[in-house]
């Protein structure tokens, strides 16, 4: 299989394909419903192969959830910047792995400046670190793993809390710790605590789990009526663990898009001398905003965060980011010993000696060339759009006797709830989904099922939040409760 002119003639007729379906987006369903086995006898490979190719990519495109849809107001996943499809063409075509520099020399600048361009709009210092990794929860991953590194040299001698932290050197990256002091005998071996909102994303937990902590030290801190991690029961749960690694706060919580309150958690953080790791996967894009970068006063004092560009930055997936404030704890949490990739005369460009992956796509090149073509101002136009849009919707349900608003939105994540019983809410979502008028999701809050939008879309425009309460309306209107509900058929 060569690239010779058969191919060429395929690749043209899939991008024309491609602009030609989501330019008539609108006229589609977002989603043609079909059960899983369908899709499974559709899908089936015959190794044989010889199938010809442009009806295989027309039935992908018309049995995929429609993200350009205007009424896609679903998961916290984006219909993405063209620039940045077109970027991932190049990338796919010239296959680089960055985590050696010297398999992907200008792979790996641009992701360096990538990185540096993240960590400078944070406010993070020159000494900052990160990486692009699959998604948020291979950055909050990294993120703990970085405080564990604090966290155990916090035990070795000489060291002096915040602020006294060891420096890298030229070669490896960090200073060679003291030797470990001998254990006492006497004493509990310490076990890390992590302690995260109650409404914290699972990958909290997951990670601790995969890093061997225990599932009784990751502990939830209740949420306030915002929705934010409550202080004053962070503050008590800081007193009574016994040896905290690191608190977990959220930008832009998955349930809600609550934004915690950064700085005072900050101030605890720093009084008793642990890690603050800030899941921003879905709010540290508001940085891009003027409207809106309030939300996130001060993430510049966490010590790791989690970005997603891949969600409102609208790249396409997969583009996460870590960034860790001091990047000697991202370095010390990847040490290793791999001579056949790694060597000390590359040590401050090869970035797999700071991450979990050695095949290491070039997703950063997508970001850096919409950046390069069209700056800032796509992105902080469609984030205040998506929040206008989202607050229009807030208005329309509080404004309504059928539908009962769950919270004030901040950003562009909203729960609602129609006026009834949990089943009958699950089933509103269930049916409106399957019709393909629109498409929204729903969660449990406080114990209640809701109904939950992400405005994600940028096409999104009021007129389309109003067709999707009419739909909610109904289907409410001819009968959903109980066994009735049509779910799970």
């Amino acid at each position: 299989m060569l690239f010779d002119p058969s191919m060429r003639a395929l690749a043209h007729d899939v991008v024309d394909a491609l602009f030609d379906h989501v330019g008539g987006i609108a006229r589609r369903p977002v989603v043609d419903w079909r059960s899983a086995d369908d899709l499974r006898e559709r899908v089936r490979i015959d190794d044989r192969g010889g199938a010809a190719p442009m009806p295989l990519v027309r039935m992908l495109m018309e049995n995929a959830i429609q993200l350009h849809h205007p009424a896609y107001m679903g998961h916290q996943v984006c219909p993405p910047f063209p620039t940045a499809v077109i970027a991932d063409l190049v990338i796919s075509t010239l296959n680089q792995s960055t985590a050696v520099w010297e398999m992907s020399p200008i792979g790996t600048v641009i992701e360096q400046e990538v990185i540096r361009w993240l960590a400078e709009r944070v406010g993070y210092p020159a000494s900052a670190l990160g990486t692009a990794v699959s998604g948020g929860s291979a950055a909050n991953l990294t993120g703990l793993m970085a405080a564990r590194a604090r966290w155990e040299a916090k035990r070795e001698p000489g060291f002096g809390g915040r602020g006294s932290e060891q420096k890298p050197d030229a070669q490896h990256g960090v200073t060679a710790p003291a030797p470990a002091p001998t254990p006492d005998p006497r004493k509990p071996t310490p076990r890390p605590v992590v302690l995260c909102s109650a409404d914290a994303h699972y990958s909290i937990a997951r990670a601790a789990s995969i890093m061997g902590i225990a599932a009784e030290d990751v502990i939830k801190v209740a949420t306030n009526d915002r929705h934010q991690l409550d202080l004053g029961a962070l503050s008590a749960a800081l007193h009574d663990a016994d040896d905290v690694m690191a608190i977990v706060a959220t930008s832009g919580s998955t349930a809600t898009g609550a934004f915690d309150d950064l700085r005072a958690i900050a101030a605890l953080r720093d009084q008793y001398d642990t890690w603050l790791h800030v899941d921003a996967a879905h709010g540290a894009s508001v940085l891009l905003s003027e409207r809106l970068r309030h939300l996130v006063d001060g993430l510049d004092l966490a010590d790791s965060l989690a970005w997603d560009p891949h969600k409102m930055l609208w790249m396409p997936l997969s583009l996460g980011v870590i960034l860790v404030r001091d990047g000697v704890w991202l370095r010390r949490a990847f040490e290793a010993d791999a001579p056949y990739l790694f060597n000390a005369e590359r040590a401050s460009d090869n970035i797999g000696e700071m991450t979990i992956q050695c095949s290491k796509r070039a997703d950063a090149v997508k970001l850096w060339l919409t950046l390069q073509v069209s700056g800032t101002a796509p992105c902080a136009s469609a984030l205040d759009h998506v929040t206008d849009v989202t607050t229009y919707l807030y208005d329309r349900v509080t404004a309504s006797d059928d539908f009962e608003a769950m919270h004030v939105p901040e950003l562009n994540i909203f729960c609602f709830r129609h006026r009834s019983d949990d089943d009958t809410n699950a089933a509103l979502r269930e049916k409106l989904i399957r019709s393909g008028h629109a498409w929204i999701t729903s969660t449990l809050l406080k114990g209640q099922r809701v109904l939950r939008v992400t405005m994600i879309n940028p096409r999104t425009e009021r007129s389309d939040v109003d067709r999707m309460l009419a739909a909610l309306r109904k289907i409410a209107a001819a009968g959903v409760a109980g066994r009735k509900s049509g779910v799970g058929e």
